[in-house]
């Protein structure tokens, strides 16, 4: 009579797949509970527009979470949000949202995909035919000339590169 042999005792420890339990994502920032000027300071939006910009991103942010411990697609857009308004590096706030750092360079590519397809409905620029009507506009506003376009009120000089 032949010996079996129990196939598992041929087998390295190493192949022995150990069972983990997903990770429970539990929010750092609650938007609800921040002071306004600390939402402005922080994002560089208001409370209300942030809350659009969600609603209108949601359905694209949700079909990306995989399970249902995955990063919620508010934390996902305040996160994209800061990062984007800080100037800071990925990791330092990817760990201030409690995620790792490949985590949130996944999920700042997909919220600026998902951002520049809904671009239109956000950033205006003039026509050409507009362009003196415009600059007459900021002229009467701040004394600056050939100004076309203010971001966040910050002046940003465009300059051609010289020949």
């Amino acid at each position: 009579m032949a010996r079996q042999i129990s196939v598992f005792w041929h087998c390295p420890l190493w192949h022995v797949r150990r069972w983990r339990h997903p990770p429970v994502y539990r929010p750092l920032v609650d938007l609800s509970t921040m002071e306004e000027r600390h939402v402005i300071i922080t994002y560089r939006l208001d409370r209300a527009t942030i809350l659009e910009l969600c609603a209108q991103l949601e359905p694209e942010l949700m079909s990306a979470i995989r399970h249902p411990t995955g990063i919620p697609p508010q934390v996902q857009e305040l996160s994209v949000l800061h990062f984007l308004a800080s100037g800071s590096f990925q990791t330092t706030v990817a760990i201030a949202s409690g995620m790792s750092q490949p985590m949130f360079s996944n999920v700042l590519s997909r919220l600026l995909s998902a951002l520049l397809r809904h671009m239109q409905s956000y950033n205006v620029f003039p026509q050409v035919e507009d362009l003196p009507t415009v600059k007459g506009d900021f002229y009467a506003l701040g004394h600056i000339p050939n100004i076309i376009g203010a971001i966040d009120g910050t002046l940003v000089a465009l300059v051609p590169p010289q020949e």
